[in-house]
């Protein structure tokens, strides 16, 4: 029914009065919305009420934000764990082989001062703390 009504008026009224009328009831929606904002920001609202609210929604943030936060640091702290377990097994590694080296290099110096000491030269470098002993078994059985 009101799409007809609109039909004929639009046929029958002209232009510049169809304008005008869409203007006004513009205004005049504007105008009713703009009263209802300006009674609402006048109503005062009980202290302890807006207290509570206000509360309630700090609380939530503060939640909210300190269950971010803790997760980032979870996150932060897994990364950290794993970089730190890569570094020590690499450094496992590492260690491994020096001791290995030092160990072989040990044992060479302890057959060249062998060797030194069958051929009558004295050894310029000491050998290992254990080597003494060794030395003297060897010495003691060959002859």
């Amino acid at each position: 029914m009101r799409r007809f009504l609109l039909r004929i008026g639009h046929r029958v009224l002209p232009g510049t009065f169809i304008e005008w009328y869409r203007r006004r009831r513009a205004l005049r929606r504007y105008l009713v919305a703009l009263g209802y904002e300006v009674y609402h920001r006048q109503v005062r609202l009980d202290r302890e009420e807006i207290e509570g609210s206000v509360a309630a929604r700090r609380d939530g943030f503060y939640q909210q934000m300190t269950k971010d936060l803790l997760e980032r640091t979870e996150l932060i702290i897994q990364e950290l764990d794993r970089r730190i377990e890569g570094v020590s097994a690499r450094h496992g590694n590492e260690l491994r082989n020096l001791r290995a080296e030092i160990a072989s290099l040990r044992d060479a110096m302890t057959v060249a001062s062998i060797e030194k000491n069958e051929s009558g030269a004295v050894a310029a470098i000491a050998p290992e703390p254990g080597a003494r002993e060794r030395l003297a078994t060897t010495d003691s059985g060959e002859r």
